[in-house]
């Protein structure tokens, strides 16, 4: 087995803090346009800024729908397979190929020197997917929520807890009102 590192791509301006390797791992910008090239477009990859809060989303997405004249354009990859969310998996793919574009290596094998690829992928997967703890997994999680708002510009609803949305102000203003007027229809 060899020692493996998280290569400077992975990092947010391509630099790992040395004290918190964990601060903008996985926030590379070539990384989230590699992504955004394989899973919605390669037009899309063009914009973007590899901020840290997603609010940068590349408004090209919106032409992948219809153009303004109406006339359909090509589905993207996430919308053919389904894909609402970025996913651990998808990260590590996307890691993968990206290693594997910036090697001089001109076809692809597991172990590429004194690299493989196997492991890398495993050890990206394993990150999000087997957090040491509690806290480790809220960060995770968030950095997933991230990773979707910059790839399909919103947050994934199916991830926010029905407690979460029955707590919402729009949700609550509702339960008020009927109430309110269950309670006029009762008194009159």
């Amino acid at each position: 087995m060899t020692d493996l590192s998280f290569l400077a791509y992975l990092y947010d301006k391509y630099t790992a803090c040395p004290d918190d390797l964990e601060e903008g791992l996985f926030k590379g910008r070539i990384l989230i346009q590699a992504n955004k090239a394989v899973f919605t477009s390669p037009s899309s990859a063009k914009d973007v800024e590899g901020d840290r809060d997603g609010a940068d989303i590349i408004k090209s997405n919106r032409r992948t729908r219809r153009l303004s004249s109406g006339i359909k354009v090509k589905k993207h990859i996430t919308q053919i397979i389904n894909m609402h969310k970025v996913t651990p998996r998808s990260i590590a793919y996307i890691a993968c190929q990206v290693r594997f574009a910036l090697s001089s290596i001109t076809s692809w094998r597991s172990v590429d020197g004194d690299f493989d690829y196997i492991q890398f992928w495993r050890t990206i997967v394993d990150f999000f997917e087997k957090p040491p703890g509690r806290e480790a997994r809220r960060r995770t999680d968030k950095l997933l929520e991230w990773w979707t708002r910059k790839v399909f510009r919103r947050n994934h609803r199916e991830a926010i807890s029905n407690t979460a949305k029955a707590k919402m102000s729009v949700n609550a203003l509702a339960r008020q009102r009927a109430l309110h007027d269950d309670a006029t229809f009762d008194s009159s």
